[in-house]
């Protein structure tokens, strides 16, 4: 009886140093949340954007003048909302409006500010304000047969920039959203022009979608290609990283390439400067809870940032929005 409650014993023993070694194994396994679900991050973020929906019912031969919460005055003709076969619409019909101007809520809805240069590269923006317009009647979405007309206040992002110009968003098969410069038709009055008697950006649009009021970065010194080291089971389809600039809060850079190899998220054109203070943030999902990590660097030439399990917590969608704005 002895040699067997000895033999009990050692068995046991076994049992908790294979679990024990088990678990240090997989230390990087995700073993604190549920595993990461892409369906779920998406609708995450689909919600954190149907937050920001802004909605107005008018008539169609009517028109509308639509301003925003942040003071955006939107201007859509009457008689110009046109069906999908071409047909000028009457009778009632809904706008959508968005608009971004805040790090917290473009990570939040997966909307970063990359654009796309002349050499087809991507690189970071500076944004006076993204917005998207949508006006359906009932399940259709409509189109504008005419010019609208919007006034963005510069005071939503701090002041006038003269540098800035109109850009269209282009959302492709992962989600991503980049952005294209929207330089007008030869001979075409400029899509977007400073206002200084007004403080703002007036706009004239022909196309609904997304729009935004942009430069490229400006930036003299070295750059480089960073990697940031992500725990097991989360990839391009889970999660996301973005980098906050210090000092510059209507910036947001993704890194929209994921190395499934060396599991780390990267991009192809070596855009952050070298010497930059940033904060890396990496958001993803747990049992339908948001799961987030934000790190401090000062970037080095071909710097790895690694973020592990023991980085992650969970919060809301304002709290992390509330974070990532209190970023200096």
């Amino acid at each position: 009886m002895k040699k067997l409650s000895t033999i009990k014993l050692f068995v046991l023993a076994g049992l908790i140093l294979g679990a024990v070694s088990c678990s240090k194994n997989n230390g990087e396994d995700v073993s604190r949340f549920a595993q990461p679900n892409a369906t779920s991050f998406k609708d995450i973020r689909a919600k954190a954007l149907q937050d920001l929906v802004q909605t107005e019912t008018f008539k169609a031969e009517d028109g509308i003048d639509f301003t925003s919460t942040k003071g955006v005055k939107l201007r859509i003709w009457g008689n110009c909302l046109e069906d999908q076969a071409g047909n000028t619409v009457s009778g009632d019909v809904t706008l959508s409006f968005v608009e971004i101007y805040d790090r917290g809520n473009m990570v939040a809805t997966n909307k970063p500010l990359m654009g796309i240069n002349d050499e087809g590269k991507k690189e970071p923006l500076v944004t006076g304000g993204q917005f998207n317009i949508e006006v359906k009647q009932g399940n259709e979405t409509l189109s504008s047969g005419c010019y609208f007309t919007l006034e963005v206040p510069a005071t939503n992002t701090g002041g006038l920039d003269p540098g800035m110009t109109l850009w269209k968003g282009k959302i492709d098969a992962n989600g991503d959203l980049a952005w294209e410069e929207d330089k007008g038709g030869e001979g075409q009055e400029r899509p977007l022009n400073p206002n200084e008697e007004n403080t703002s950006y007036d706009i004239f649009g022909q196309e609904f979608g997304w729009a935004n009021v942009d430069r490229f970065m400006s930036y003299s010194g070295p750059k480089t290609q960073i990697k940031v080291t992500v725990p097991n089971g989360y990839n391009h389809t889970n999660a996301g990283v973005f980098l906050a600039y210090e000092d510059s809060p209507y910036t947001l850079a993704q890194l929209d390439t994921y190395d499934t190899e060396g599991k780390f998220f990267t991009e192809h054109y070596g855009f952050v400067p070298v010497g930059l203070t940033v904060h890396v943030i990496f958001t993803s999902e747990s049992n339908g809870q948001i799961i987030y990590a934000i790190k401090q660097v000062t970037v080095a030439a071909g710097s790895t940032v690694a973020i592990s399990e023991n980085d992650l917590n969970t919060t809301t969608k304002n709290n992390l929005v509330s974070l990532i704005n209190a970023l200096n």
